[in-house]
């Protein structure tokens, strides 16, 4: 499944928000197979201080560093605690909305269904999920696996469309090894806010998340 991306401003984000009629126009089937746009993430300016500490896959999944090399090509870059450090001056935080090695549940319903996604935070770019789909108590739908963040999160954000509010907000994108789900995580104040978007391996929606609602934290 392939999906459409533009880069938006964060300032864009508001106006995105208040647009509600046009919002529902566009997205009168919640979750479907378009994921939602990017938005630009600001770095934030920091002096280099102390020698960051070196890459190793304690803090971060093999997969995560590999594509983070050919993301970043020859530009320098280095780690700091939780601060990805670009060049000399520049750094972004690596998402710790998620408490670190404890479980999280997202949930929502949609006639007779619900939907409901565990998320355990292994490291600053892995995560454990179980994502379950149940209809009128029957299990129809349940897979686990492991999702790493994607790479180019320090230059844009996900900015899903909450189904509930039809407004939007920010989100970091996690995708699964076998590369079949993408699960956004909301940031910020929208930290109660989740995803889920899966593809099989011929990129075709699976049936039981397809307009699936946006989760909220239980």
């Amino acid at each position: 499944m392939r999906f459409s991306r533009f880069l938006l401003p964060f300032s864009l984000i508001t106006v995105l928000a208040s647009c509600t009629g046009s919002l529902q126009d566009e997205r009168s089937q919640p979750n479907s197979n378009v994921m939602p746009a990017e938005t630009n993430r600001p770095r934030v300016a920091t002096k280099p201080g102390a020698p960051p500490t070196a890459l190793d896959t304690t803090n971060f999944s093999p997969q995560f560093l590999q594509e983070l090399k050919q993301l970043m090509d020859r530009e320098k870059y280095s780690v700091r605690g939780q601060w990805l450090i670009i060049g000399e001056h520049d750094s972004v935080a690596f998402p710790a909305e998620l408490p670190k090695r404890q479980s999280v549940v997202y949930a929502a319903s949609a006639g007779d269904r619900t939907y409901k996604l565990t998320v355990t935070r292994r490291n600053f770019t892995t995560l454990r999920y179980a994502a379950e789909v149940t209809e009128r108590g029957k299990r129809i739908s349940y897979t686990t696996g492991t999702a790493d963040l994607k790479p180019s999160f320090y230059v844009a954000a996900e900015v899903p469309i909450d189904t509930k509010t039809q407004t939007a907000y920010g989100a970091s994108e996690y995708v699964s090894s076998a590369k079949s789900l993408s699960l956004l995580i909301g940031t910020g104040p929208d930290a109660d806010k989740a995803e889920v978007y899966t593809a099989n391996a011929k990129g075709q929606t699976l049936p039981a998340w397809r307009d699936a609602p946006t989760l909220r934290r239980q």
